[in-house]
């Protein structure tokens, strides 16, 4: 919440001084981007800092649109929906401390859940800070799950689509129709934007 007040204040001031602009253009723009990224703490991703094993901590959520004060409105209700999302997370084995991606340097990746070994192969794009992870089975190509990727010292969050990846957690687990999935369902219905996944930490 308050990296969300302090990302609209950097707004107001650029808008100050650029009356002219309108709000679309001023929140496409570098010095808003170069907010974001003070904000956030994020640094530039790159092949080696990628690399490595990370350790599920708790789940992320963010609003993420062009239309920022609708974000705000909502993000009132996110704090409770995230307490939902972590019930969910943990029936569906994604616990502090066990579940983890590990990148390879060859562009391979493996993650653990509950006994799964789900493995796949991954991409990314340092400028648009994303992710592309590949998940394979037996060598072929299963899904595609494309994230959002902020990374800040130790710290990484990875921020997917909410509807898709609650749909993938779902199929992997075996879990579906129970009362925390339909909070975030909710939410996710009402926000094009929403943003779900999760903040881990580099072991």
């Amino acid at each position: 919440m308050k990296k969300i007040l302090l990302l609209l204040l950097g707004v107001c001031l650029v808008s100050a001084s650029a009356t002219a602009q309108s709000l679309k253009d001023i929140l496409k723009s570098q010095t808003v981007k170069d907010i974001v990224t003070s904000v956030t703490g994020g640094q530039k991703l790159t092949a080696e800092n990628l690399q490595g094993t990370w350790v599920y901590q708790n789940p992320a959520l963010q609003l993420k649109d062009e239309n920022t004060f609708k974000n705000i409105a909502g993000s009132v209700a996110t704090s409770e929906v995230e307490k939902k999302l972590k019930d969910y997370c943990e029936k569906v084995g994604i616990v502090e401390g066990e579940f983890n991606y590990v990148f390879n340097a060859d562009g391979t990746f493996t993650s653990k859940l509950k006994r799964m070994n789900l493995k796949g192969t991954y991409t990314f794009d340092s400028e648009a800070r994303t992710v592309s992870l590949k998940y394979s089975i037996l060598g072929k190509s299963l899904l595609t799950l494309d994230a959002d990727v902020i990374l800040a010292g130790d710290q990484l969050t990875i921020l997917f689509n909410a509807d898709k990846l609650l749909d993938f957690l779902s199929a992997v687990s075996s879990i579906s129709n129970i009362t925390a999935l339909q909070a975030v369902n909710k939410l996710a219905s009402e926000y094009d934007g929403l943003k779900a996944g999760f903040d881990m930490k580099k072991q």
